[in-house]
């Protein structure tokens, strides 16, 4: 009888605990759904209305605290395009500069540079060049003559002028010193021309040149180039050689007129 009796209270125990742990399960579900319909009946936030502005300086005025700009992440494709700072198309540049003969051994040929241009436009133009030279002899020219060799049949420039086309295919800037942006063009050009040479021959000679102009203001730079006179010349004893002549020039170019489509 007595295991009977423990039989039957273990029994009337586990059905106890089990008839608990369902009524706590239902009562965890009700617990739910009260959460999601109070959820449901919280009043949500509405975005903000955009602000309209009556016109631009209105704008501008609410726009003002640009504090957090800093901490933007940095852009990594980001490209600016820019008008060229001195155009060129369809204007007229005068030059004006000193040159000088760089590659002869026996002369000191120095000078003036004037030069003429047109642009058709911002890569292609026209150009005329005139050198104006003076020589004097070097000291080694001097010394091969106190030796015996004749100095005289030797050939100098005296002077310089020809038409050449202009190739401007590099557009960049530089720093200078930190302190500004200077813009400046990279040409090329190349024509024909006559070399006047001391003994007053005319001598027909090709052209070639390389050069910088380095922008101050839209009418005015710096300019810098280097031209190669190939000519042949008769010496004074008939002899028909060629030479060459390697000028450096520097010098200050002005263009007109005023860039009105700028």
């Amino acid at each position: 009888m007595n295991r009977i009796k423990w039989i039957s209270l273990a029994t009337l125990m586990v059905l106890a605990a089990s008839h608990q742990a369902q009524a706590q399960d239902a009562d965890a579900d009700d617990l739910n759904v009260i959460e999601m319909e109070l959820e449901k009946s919280v009043p949500q936030p509405e975005a903000p209305a955009p602000t309209i502005y009556q016109d631009a300086s209105e704008r501008d005025n609410a726009i003002s605290d640009f504090s957090g700009l800093g901490s933007l992440a940095p852009f990594k494709e980001v490209s600016v395009i820019q008008k060229k700072f001195l155009p060129k198309t369809e204007r007229f540049q005068l030059f004006g500069g000193l040159t000088m003969v760089t590659n002869d051994p026996f002369f000191l040929t120095v000078g003036l540079a004037g030069k003429a241009s047109y642009f058709l436009n911002e890569s292609w133009g026209v150009e005329f060049n005139y050198f104006g030279l003076t020589t004097s002899e070097r000291q080694s020219t001097k010394e091969i003559r106190d030796l015996g060799v004749a100095t005289e049949n030797l050939v100098y420039p005296k002077s310089y002028y020809g038409l050449d086309a202009m190739w401007i295919p590099i557009y960049g800037k530089i720093s200078w010193i930190n302190q500004r942006i200077i813009p400046f063009d990279l040409y090329f050009s190349g024509g024909y021309g006559q070399t006047q040479t001391q003994s007053g021959e005319n001598a027909g000679t090709i052209h070639l040149a390389t050069g910088q102009i380095f922008a101050l203001t839209k009418a005015t730079a710096v300019r810098w180039d280097f031209s190669w006179n190939i000519f042949s010349a008769t010496d004074i004893e008939g002899n028909t050689s060629s030479f060459n002549n390697l000028f450096l020039t520097v010098g200050m170019s002005w263009f007109f007129p005023e860039a009105t489509y700028r």
